[in-house]
């Protein structure tokens, strides 16, 4: 019985799809999980105590230390090998996966790992450094540009991934200008500075001028191609090293000290011109900082410390006058490290970001539903991002665009093909509901009806108190997910009558 059950397990997790339409038989699946974990291709994230972070250790900080950010890019740029190493980096994976092996975490679809591609949006929540990060791994083909679409519609920041030895690409435009629309901030990694033809140099300079935007470079290479070795923080002037102690170069070790001029004395006059031209481009951009360096610091740039050219830099990239550029090697386990510091350090936090139909709602519940996965067993599954108010299971919505109360039965921490249920979740977060079966992409989801009457009729009136337009009113209040033109055209039926029931449509 015991064989027979293993070999089941093995065949429904290998068979899982985008609806999980195979998952029969869940109990029994999860009674004999720890028994077959070794033979099985998929990762297993039930490790025991001290070997990895379990998701319920996960911190629900204060919401000016959330990050809800996305990993966008051109095709095969290395936007899902950059996820699997952070996840790796903050404790939350055993080993390190990867994308031509079919093992990483966001990439769990049988399609996904056959062909070595992201096909649809995955979402994971981890920490690192007392701060919390919701993360959306998006995909890079044109023909799921849909995916970018209404994971951007819910993100606060982005992480844009190029190829070092290519720039900018074709589709590097398409999500550039999504995120143009969406008003988002963003930082740009220059990825794969281990490649042949890698050069940091072209790289820079094809965001310059294909994406008309001001590149602010916070990191210079030591070294490009097969002399990739580490790379120095502009900001700080300090040169980071990776040094493997073993076998294992898994990136975890790594050399940080001040970069002097008898280490490399070219190297050093470069970040000393690169540091100065930041803090001139800085300056230029941001009129607080502009006063300091005309001031006190006018004479040396080098008396300006770390924290107030941050904190300059912080203004700047909120306000999207320009991009933090960072570079590595994700392959390589080089630069994400850093690159994660600079995502709690540059980009935005919930609180920051300016949503006008949030003083309509005040303290009451506010949440976008963006995104539905079908579930054989437990039914629809809906993504929500909560702008306002506490979201708990067990309890009634309303749904303004369809107009009807749904309860919702459970509230679930995503990551990737696994999730955990929660008590409750904050405002500035994501999460995965169970029972919302009238909801689809785009809709409002709002505590009560009565909450809704109440916010349009705050809407429905000015600072000044005059009334504003119906149309006005519904553009506050049902702000929903733009849906691209399709590449193709196909209809889907079901191979008979008995199976019509069971067809998932939408």
């Amino acid at each position: 019985m015991l064989r027979i059950m293993r070999k089941f397990v093995v065949n429904a997790l290998k068979s899982s799809s985008l609806c999980n339409e195979r998952m029969y038989f869940q109990k029994a699946k999860m009674r004999v999980i720890s028994v077959t974990q070794h033979n099985c291709s998929l990762r297993n994230y039930c490790s025991p105590p001290g070997d990895v972070k379990s998701l319920r250790s996960v911190i629900n900080p204060h919401i000016s230390r959330i990050r809800n950010i996305g990993i966008m890019a051109h095709i095969d740029a290395g936007k899902t090998t950059t996820t699997e190493r952070m996840l790796y980096y903050s404790g939350y994976i055993r080993t390190l996966g990867d994308v031509d092996d079919g093992d990483t975490v966001t990439d769990f679809m049988v399609q996904e790992r056959e062909r070595g591609i992201t096909i649809q949006s995955a979402a994971v929540t981890f920490d690192w450094k007392d701060y919390r990060i919701n993360l959306i791994d998006t995909p890079g083909h044109v023909d799921f540009t849909v995916e970018v679409e209404r994971c951007l519609r819910v993100l606060d920041g982005a992480v844009a991934v190029f190829d070092a030895s290519a720039g900018v690409e074709a589709q590097t435009l398409t999500v550039w200008r999504q995120a143009d629309k969406h008003q988002i901030p963003r930082i740009c990694f220059l990825n794969k500075m281990d490649k042949n033809r890698a050069s940091f140099t072209y790289a820079v300079e094809s965001i310059k001028q294909k994406l008309k935007t001001k590149p602010l470079l916070l990191q210079l290479p030591i070294g490009e191609a097969k002399t990739f070795r580490g790379l120095v923080d502009v900001v700080t002037k300090e040169q980071i090293v990776w040094k493997p102690t073993s076998d294992l170069d898994d990136g975890k070790n790594f050399e940080r000290k001040l970069l002097l001029e008898a280490d490399d004395p070219n190297l050093f006059q470069e970040v000393q011109d690169a540091r100065n031209t930041l803090i001139e481009q800085v300056a230029d951009l941001d009129d607080e900082f502009a006063e300091l360096v005309l001031g006190e610091y006018s004479e040396n740039f080098d008396l300006i410390s770390a924290d107030k050219l941050r904190s300059a830099l912080r203004r700047v990239t909120l306000a999207r006058k320009a991009v933090p550029v960072l570079c590595g090697s994700a392959l390589k386990n080089k630069g994400v490290q850093p690159l994660l510091d600079a995502i709690t350090m540059y980009l935005p936090a919930p609180n920051e970001r300016s949503y006008e139909f949030l003083q309509w709602y005040k303290d009451d519940l506010c949440a976008l539903a963006f995104k539905v996965l079908h579930d054989k067993c437990r039914g629809p599954l809906v993504f929500v991002r909560i702008y306002s108010g506490l979201l708990k299971p067990q309890s009634a919505v309303y749904n303004i665009n369809k107009s009807c109360t749904e309860r919702m039965s459970r509230l679930l921490l995503p990551f990737a093909d696994q999730q955990i249920e929660i008590p409750s979740l904050m405002p500035g977060n994501i999460a995965l509901t169970v029972g919302l079966k009238q909801s689809a992409t785009g809709d409002t989801i709002v505590s009560s009806k009565a909450s809704a009457v109440a916010a349009a009729c705050r809407a429905g009136r000015d600072a000044r108190g005059e009334k504003r337009s119906t149309s006005d009113v519904e553009s506050l209040l049902l702000a929903g997910v733009e849906i691209p033109d399709p590449v193709f055209f196909c209809t889907i039926e079901p191979p008979s009558m008995a199976k019509q029931q069971g067809t998932v449509v939408g």
